[in-house]
């Protein structure tokens, strides 16, 4: 992928879903039983902990969640794959409006429900496990198709990459630079906004949430720059 033109669109609102991602996260991990729903390495730790008889580790919500992401990332790539290469602001409209509703669905399951303070999640608590990761695992799917050399929501990979690419690392710096470092910093803060909206409710949270998906993608197809599609 060449380097994209200044006026581009596309590196700000990966870096705003980034945000949006680590607001869910932390919706999850503090409020539905320690678990992820966008970032799965530590969900796949977990299966690993609890696989070789760690304590205190309840294995079935990161599971439902390894899984339930597995299906949106299918769902996503369909998508992409159908419909990327000559309906592409309706692919991104199309991804964006999907996640948003099974946000909203996990929103309106999650109407009156505890916070889960231990690793035991009761089964309304798993549906909204499972919708939120299908959301995040189509949104993610769609994003590494849409900016792969930009996915800020790849934490670890965002962090190598700013390195290596950095004058201290050996390289050139570049103009995506400012763009990794502003993805890495909207990991921070959509975690402390998460947390913050967590103390309105799992439902404010999850449609808070359903808000950013739509705005920050939508945000994208609505500028004219969005209509030259960045190439692959």
């Amino acid at each position: 992928m060449p380097p994209r033109a200044p006026s581009d669109p596309l590196p700000k609102s990966l870096v705003a879903v980034t945000a949006v991602t680590a607001i869910v996260d932390a919706v999850a991990f503090l409020g539905l039983g320690q678990i992820f729903t966008a970032f799965m390495t530590g969900n796949l730790l977990f299966l690993g902990f609890a696989a070789a008889g760690a304590e205190g580790l309840e294995p079935l919500g990161s599971g439902t969640a390894v899984a339930a992401f597995a299906v949106g990332a299918v769902v996503g790539s369909r998508l992409g794959a159908a419909m990327a290469a000559d309906r592409y602001r309706l692919w991104l409209f199309t991804s964006a409006s999907t996640a948003a509703v099974l946000l909203i669905a996990a929103a309106l399951t999650a109407l009156g429900l505890d916070l889960v303070e231990q690793r035991a999640p009761v089964p309304r608590h798993l549906v909204v496990i499972a919708l939120t990761a299908t959301a995040m695992g189509l949104r993610s799917a769609t994003m590494w198709r849409l900016g792969a050399v930009l996915n800020t929501t790849l934490v670890t990979g965002t962090l190598v990459t700013l390195i290596r690419t950095s004058p201290v690392g050996g390289g050139g710096g570049g103009e995506l630079q400012r763009y990794r470092a502003a993805g890495l910093m909207a990991v921070v803060v959509g975690a402390a906004i998460g947390t913050l909206l967590l103390r309105l409710g799992l439902t404010v949270a999850l449609l808070v949430a359903a808000a950013g998906v739509l705005a920050g993608m939508g945000a994208y197809v609505a500028n004219p720059a969005s209509r030259r599609r960045p190439e692959a």
